[in-house]
């Protein structure tokens, strides 16, 4: 009997359920599907790209250490939220930090540039 009445009771609610509330029901979960594949996909499709060249400067006459920066330079690509990527242009200079340590230690002028080499989209 108790099976009975329990079998009736979910059968009820089963179709005690409206259609509305069905529909509204699988609405909500398309919704959620489809943010959880914006989320893993890192919502935008493009990836913005900056290839930027860090090198230190000296502040000297000596060819020996000009051509040692120019050949330690690095360039490396980072991706960047679009917002940074737009607030930036080709050959602008990111970063030059005056090598303050450097100097009061080994009394050598010097500094850090970071500069935006290329930009594109993937």
């Amino acid at each position: 009997m108790k099976s009975y009445l329990l079998s009736t009771f979910v059968i009820f609610l089963l179709f005690s359920c409206g259609s509305s509330e069905t529909d509204k029901l699988r609405e909500e979960n398309r919704a959620l599907k489809e943010q959880l594949r914006i989320a893993q996909h890192g919502g935008d499709s493009h990836k913005y790209i900056l290839k930027l060249r860090l090198k230190q400067s000296h502040l000297s006459l000596s060819i020996k250490k000009h051509i040692k920066d120019a050949m330690n330079a690095v360039d490396f690509e980072i991706p960047v939220d679009k917002e940074f990527y737009d607030s930036v242009e080709e050959g602008q200079e990111i970063i030059d930090n005056f090598r303050f340590g450097s100097m009061v230690l080994y009394g050598s002028f010097g500094d850090w540039e970071m500069k935006v080499k290329k930009k594109y989209v993937k």
